[in-house]
């Protein structure tokens, strides 16, 4: 089981708009090499056999099981602190394992 919590107005503005959020593994690649990022998506996945659901605090957060890798003190969604007027939902202590089955420096395996 994944010990998420989710800040208070992260659960605000998911409420508003869904009761269900997802976590994804999203390949990403830059000049400094390659990465599976997590990113926070409002929508209830499409195959939910893939992922953990969790229920937090009202919220059902489904968690993309492959590779994750989660802090030791757990992991936490909440809102970017970005100055735009668009929210975005970020994630804090959680990882998932690249290609090559290396982790994020500072995550246990």
């Amino acid at each position: 089981m994944i010990k998420l919590e989710i800040s208070k107005e992260a659960r605000d503005y998911i409420l508003s708009k869904n009761d269900a959020i997802t976590v994804e593994s999203v390949s990403m690649a830059s000049c400094c090499g390659y990465s599976n990022e997590p990113l926070v998506f409002e929508y209830k996945p499409p195959t939910p056999g893939n992922y953990e659901e969790i229920i937090v605090d009202g919220v059902k957060v489904y968690v993309f099981k492959d590779g994750v890798v989660i802090a030791p003190g757990g992991a936490r969604i909440c809102l970017a602190d970005n100055n735009s007027p668009y929210k975005t939902l970020i994630t804090e202590g959680l990882r998932y394992r690249d290609c090559f089955d290396n982790v994020h420096p500072g995550f246990p395996i």
